[in-house]
């Protein structure tokens, strides 16, 4: 059986932990929503009980039995929330709330109903803790209940004219604001966990790329210089020698350079920020000069965008300062009537044969086809010109957020 070695056990654990953190974060949170969800169908629960005496006709139903039943049902639930875990049991718990809700607004009233805020909770509680699919079922399945309600009915003659078309109307507006409002605060739980999640993951990976490439790589250049230094006093010179200290080196240092990436982006929309970060890093480290002509605004940018259009960049600006021997790098940005953005990244290097570039298996020819690649993943394209001597422009066209 395979053991593990102290750093990786260390490693092990660490995740453990934060698996374990992010775990109890999610159940903290899905603790307050459900907190909330009761709290709305108590304050709904008594608005209506309220209202139901004065709704209900007498001798029609028995009001005592509706309070006694809507009271009853509203503590089961306290004691029976939805959760994200048990998707099939949820399912029902939420069918069976619309059906009970359904319920009493039937027989108190259909659109003349005080229980009509209190069908909300089924609603609010798919959009808070499911995918949006589900949401739009429910908020679709609520509406035609309340629907049917109004138009058969055997306890009331209801009518339906102007006024019950605008209640109607203003149920509809409350259900699908109730179905996408925890969408668009990040309120709902599944989303909130997903980017909890993909946060740990990128520190997760920084941390492993840290402890198990960048060491390796730093290992490994380490062990090629006292084999050249020894090599050197016995007047032995290895040209491959001397190439493998170069390529470590290089690998060393992107490797640092992803990682650096991996801690500092934030998917806070500040594309061109980072990029100047980068980009000084890069005349830095390679001594190119640089000359950017940006949009005067912060392009605005879906994260998965950003972040592609990011590494495409880097990408670039890696291989310029690997294979190019250029002395001036220009970056331009536009921004296209189409609602697209171009990025042109140009350098005055070597150049290449393009064709032969693209058709060949080593580092560059991989790293080109992956810059292509990335930009076609978020909806974009990316186009290469080079001739040797003359250097080489990159293309990269990417949507805007819309």
């Amino acid at each position: 059986m395979a053991t593990l070695t102290a750093p990786a056990r260390k490693l092990s654990r660490l995740n453990g932990v934060q698996i374990a953190a992010a775990a109890v974060r999610g159940r903290a949170f899905g603790g307050k929503l459900r907190l909330y969800l009761s709290i709305f169908r108590f304050l709904t629960l008594i608005l209506a009980l309220s209202q139901v005496s004065g709704v209900v006709p007498k001798g029609s139903i028995s009001i005592a039995g509706v309070i006694i039943a809507a009271s009853a049902y509203t503590v089961i639930k306290f004691f029976t929330p939805v959760t994200a875990r048990n998707y099939l049991a949820s399912q029902a718990l939420l069918a069976t709330d619309l059906v009970f809700c359904a319920a009493m607004v039937w027989v108190t009233g259909g659109l003349s109903s005080p229980f009509l805020l209190y069908t909300l909770t089924p609603v609010l509680a798919a959009s808070f803790f499911y995918e949006s699919r589900m949401a739009l079922t429910v908020a679709v399945a609520s509406i035609l209940d309340i629907l049917l309600t109004q138009l058969v009915n055997p306890f009331y003659q209801l009518t339906s004219g102007p006024l019950e078309f605008s209640f109607f109307f203003i149920y509809i507006v409350a259900v699908s604001l109730s179905a996408s409002l925890p969408y668009l605060v990040n309120f709902n739980l599944q989303r909130r966990m997903q980017g909890e999640y993909v946060a740990e993951e990128r520190s997760r990976l920084s941390r492993e790329l840290h402890d198990g490439t960048v060491q390796v790589l730093a290992a490994l250049n380490w062990q090629a210089q006292l084999v050249e230094r020894d090599l050197s006093r016995q007047g032995i010179s290895l040209p491959s020698l001397s190439h493998l200290l170069h390529l470590s080196k290089e690998s060393q240092s992107e490797a640092r350079e992803a990682l650096q990436l991996l801690r500092d982006y934030t998917e806070s929309g500040k594309f061109v920020e980072h990029l100047k970060t980068y980009a000084d890093r890069f005349k830095q480290d390679s001594g190119i000069e640089y000359k950017m002509d940006l949009l005067p605004l912060e392009p605005k940018l879906e994260p998965q965008v950003e972040l592609q259009l990011l590494r495409i960049c880097q990408e670039a600006m890696n291989n310029i300062r690997k294979h190019a021997r250029a002395r001036h790098v220009c970056v331009n940005m536009i921004r296209s009537p189409k609602n697209y953005l171009t990025v042109t990244i140009e350098d005055d290097g070597l150049g290449f044969d393009l064709d032969a570039g693209l058709r060949t298996s080593g580092f560059q020819g991989h790293g080109l086809n992956v810059m292509r690649e990335r930009a076609e993943t978020v909806g974009g394209y990316l186009q290469m010109d080079s001739q040797l001597g003359k250097g080489t422009v990159i293309t990269v066209v990417v949507p805007l957020n819309r």
